[in-house]
C-alpha cells in the first residue's frame, strides 16, 4: 500500500498567497471566440501548445453545429504584432473522418514545428487516428497531414481520449481508452518514427490494461527524466519502466490505487521536480467532488510512494470537477489548473496552488478566476498553459457566439 498523508490549507498562508500573488491586477482575455458556424471550428479542448514566436496551437472537437461535416479542427492562433490588437486565427487542418473524427486531446509539437495528436474516432477503423501536420515550406499554403496510426480495436487500442507525449528519438507516447484486451479496459502505446522519410511509423502496445490493474485511461503519459512513462487510469497511478534491452517488456507498476470516490476517475498528471501532481474527479464531499493530490517518489528504489492530499474541494462555490491535470511552474512551484464547474456561475474555476513555505507545511488553494462573465469563456477544458508568466487555455462554450474560446489569463 502506498503511504498517506493529508494535509489542508492554513487560513494565514492561504490569506498571504492572496494578498501578495494575486491582487487587482488579475484580468482574463479572450483570444478568440469560435462562432459555432461553416469555416471555423467549434468547443475548443484538449491542451494548447506554443511555437515559434508565440504562436499557439490547439484542437477543436467539432466544426460547427452549422457546419453539416462536423468532425473537428486543427487551428493556429498568432499574436498580434502591436500589443492589444485581436489575434488571428487560421484553421490549420479540417477533419472528414476518413482520416479523424472530433479530436479531445491537443497538441504537442515536434522538431521542425510538426504538430502531432489524437482523434477519439475516424480513420479506416472508425476507433481513432494519430497524426502529424506539417508546416509548409512558403507561408500560406497548406499545412500536410500523415496518418501515423489508425487504431483498431480487439488487441490493438482504441478511442483515443488524450494527446500525445513526445520522448528520445522523436518516439510518441499515448493512451487509448478502451481496447488492447478481452474487457476492452484500454491501452499505453508508441510510435516509433521511421528509419526513413515518408516510410510508416511502428506502433508497440506497452501495456493492455486488465481488471487487476486498472481501466479506461483518458489521461496522457508523462515522461520522467529516465524514460520512465507515468500515467493514470480510472483507478489507478502506474509506472512503466522501459526495457534493459530491445525489445524486452516494459515493466509496469501500479504506484497508487485510489479509493472511495477518488478511484472513478483520475483526469492527469503532471511532473514537477521530480514529484508528480494529480487531478481526480472524485473525491471531496458530495457537493464538490474533486480532489489535488501529489506522488513523490521512495528514497530507496521499490519502496512505496508517498501519497498527499492538496486539496480537496468542499463547496461548489470553490469549483469542483477538474477535467485536466495541473501545471506544475518551475520557477515558483505553483500549481495552476481549472475545474470544468462550480464557481459564482457555476461555469468552472481558474485556480492556484501555492507550495508551503517549510517542508510539511501546508499548500494554499486560491480562485483566481470564476469563468462564466457576460460574453467570457465558460466550461474550461484542457491542462493551462504557461508562457511568458502568462496563462492560456480553452474553454468549450462562451457567452458570445456559444462555440468556446481560447483564453488568457495575467495575474
Amino acid at each position: 500500500m502506498t503511504k498517506r498523508k493529508s494535509l489542508t490549507a492554513g487560513g494565514t498562508l492561504l490569506t498571504a498567497f492572496l494578498m501578495t500573488s494575486y491582487g487587482a491586477a488579475q484580468t482574463l482575455t479572450t483570444l478568440h471566440s469560435f462562432p459555432d458556424g461553416p469555416g471555423d471550428g467549434a468547443s475548443p479542448v484538449g491542451n494548447l501548445a506554443v511555437g515559434s514566436g508565440g504562436v499557439l496551437y490547439g484542437v477543436t472537437a467539432n466544426t460547427g453545429v452549422n457546419n453539416p461535416a462536423s468532425y473537428g479542427t486543427v487551428y493556429s492562433l498568432t499574436p498580434p504584432a502591436t500589443p492589444g490588437d485581436a489575434w488571428t486565427e487560421t484553421v490549420l487542418h479540417t477533419f472528414s473522418v476518413t482520416d479523424g473524427d472530433h479530436p479531445t486531446g491537443g497538441i504537442t509539437i515536434g522538431d521542425g514545428g510538426i504538430l502531432y495528436g489524437t482523434t477519439y474516432q475516424g480513420g479506416s477503423s472508425n476507433q481513432g487516428v494519430a497524426f502529424s501536420l506539417t508546416p509548409p515550406a512558403s507561408a500560406g499554403a497548406p499545412w500536410t497531414e500523415t496518418i501515423l496510426h489508425s487504431f483498431a480495436g480487439g488487441s490493438d487500442g482504441s478511442l483515443p481520449e488524450s494527446g500525445l507525449a513526445l520522448g528520445a528519438g522523436g518516439v510518441l507516447y499515448g493512451t487509448t481508452y478502451s481496447g488492447g484486451s478481452s474487457c476492452d479496459c484500454g491501452t499505453v502505446f508508441a510510435l516509433v518514427p521511421p528509419a526513413s522519410a515518408g516510410d510508416a511509423w511502428t506502433e508497440h502496445v506497452l501495456l493492455r490494461f486488465e481488471d487487476g490493474n486498472g481501466s479506461y485511461p483518458s489521461a496522457g503519459i508523462v515522461i520522467g527524466q529516465t524514460g520512465v512513462l507515468y500515467g493514470a487510469s480510472s483507478g489507478t497511478v502506474f509506472s512503466l519502466t522501459p526495457p534493459s534491452s530491445p525489445g524486452s517488456p516494459w515493466n509496469a507498476s501500479t504506484i497508487y490505487t485510489g479509493t472511495g470516490a477518488q478511484s472513478l476517475g483520475f483526469t492527469g498528471l503532471t511532473l514537477g521536480n521530480g514529484v508528480l501532481y494529480g487531478t481526480s474527479v472524485g473525491g471531496g464531499n458530495s457537493e464538490a467532488p474533486g480532489t489535488i493530490f501529489s506522488l513523490a517518489p521512495p528514497a530507496t528504489a521499490g519502496d512505496q510512494w508517498t501519497w498527499i492530499l492538496l486539496h480537496a474541494w468542499e463547496t461548489s462555490y470553490g469549483g469542483y470537477y477538474p477535467r485536466a491535470p495541473v501545471t506544475f511552474a518551475p520557477r515558483t512551484g505553483v500549481l495552476y489548473g481549472t475545474t470544468n464547474s462550480g464557481g459564482k456561475f457555476s461555469y468552472g474555476v481558474l485556480f492556484a496552488m501555492q507550495p508551503p513555505s517549510s517542508p510539511g507545511g501546508s499548500w494554499a488553494y486560491a480562485r483566481l478566476h470564476q469563468f462564466g462573465h457576460v460574453g467570457e469563456a465558460a466550461f474550461p477544458e484542457g491542462a493551462v498553459l504557461i508562457y511568458n508568466s502568462v496563462l492560456y487555455g480553452t474553454a468549450s462554450a462562451d457567452g458570445m457566439f456559444f462555440g468556446g474560446s481560447v483564453y488568457s489569463f495575467t495575474p
